[in-house]
């Protein structure tokens, strides 16, 4: 039971990080799609790219990031955005977006769907240092940061208050349950991520999440093969970085613990914090600066194109050097 309970934890703050902190889907706990689409995309990418890395190799920053890559991969066969987004691209090569694939899938999907929610679970659990260092040493900016980035997206104070309110209050209850209910950070980690066996049918159906889903969105914006052939090398490049991530992983030591192990009490403290930056922002951007939403956006995507390239070179250098 309790593992169970720990992989819908570990899927909902997947879903957290990554969508709702951006106001791109404003209440997946509490509807059908959220429910239907959004929490198995996110738990059986998790679950199972996680479980990959804990089972053979070991979590650090290394590894994990190629997993995330993968992860963030879905936003071709799935969603297309890496070949035809919503918006309007601002540089395509090849028929691939090249600023998608730097911001979606090299930095977004990686640290937000995987390294963050990965970190924030080994807190509540056996402690290992994943998070990132800046994230650990100023909780509070973080989250303030990420108040203002999901405003960039709310359609109104309202609904940014509302989505921000209900989904980390939902979050607070799930860790209260898994720390008071199921003694969570009597755990380790890695005992309650999928084994081997249970990591089979958890890719079959990831697999047929991707063939189901692939097939009914956005059809018509799957481009001819030439523009598929970069993704697909994108693809054999990431597993390979990651195959040889993990083996290198293994010759090192045990990842560190970490001394920051929050309470009930300041996580409710960083949710205020994050609910107050979101909907204070979402309510300049709509009664007094309307064009604060596309300049967040503007740096955000710039900053987050520089810390892709950055994080892919650091990956590979570690991976490939003695």
């Amino acid at each position: 039971m309790q593992g169970y309970f720990f992989w819908f934890l570990l899927a909902s703050l997947s879903v957290f990080f990554a969508e709702v902190t951006v106001a791109s889907y404003l209440y997946p706990y509490f509807t059908p799609w959220g429910i239907i689409s959004l929490l198995p995309l996110y738990g059986l990418h998790t679950l199972v790219l996680a479980g990959i890395v804990y089972r053979f190799g070991k979590p650090r920053f290394e590894t994990l990031y190629p997993a995330g890559i993968l992860f963030g991969l879905y936003e071709a066969y799935i969603t297309k955005v890496v070949w035809n987004p919503e918006w309007d691209s601002f540089l395509k090569i090849g028929g691939v977006g090249i600023f998608e694939v730097l911001v979606v899938v090299l930095f977004w999907h990686p640290f937000m769907s995987l390294i963050i929610p990965v970190g924030v679970a080994e807190l509540l659990t056996s402690g290992r240092r994943v998070l990132p260092g800046f994230v650990l040493k100023h909780p509070y900016l973080t989250v303030l940061l990420l108040g203002i980035v999901e405003s960039s997206n709310a359609p109104s104070p309202l609904h940014s208050f509302l989505s921000t309110f209900s989904s980390s209050a939902f979050l607070i209850l799930m860790i209260y349950l898994w720390l008071e209910r199921f003694n969570g950070r009597n755990h380790d980690m890695m005992e309650l991520l999928p084994n081997r066996r249970e990591l089979k049918p958890l890719i079959l159906a990831l697999i047929a999440y991707y063939i189901i889903f692939g097939s009914l969105l956005r059809r018509e914006a799957l481009p001819g093969f030439s523009a598929q052939i970069p993704i697909w090398l994108l693809y054999a490049l990431t597993f390979f970085l990651l195959y040889r991530a993990l083996k290198k992983s293994r010759e090192h030591g045990e990842v560190e613990i970490t001394e920051c192990r929050p309470g009930l009490r300041r996580l409710a403290g960083l949710a205020g914090v994050f609910v107050i930056s979101a909907t204070i922002f979402t309510s300049i951007k709509t009664f007094v600066l309307p064009e604060l939403g596309v300049a967040i956006i503007l740096v955000l995507w710039a900053f987050a194109s520089v810390i892709a390239v950055v994080s892919l070179v650091m990956s590979v250098r570690w991976t490939f050097t003695q």
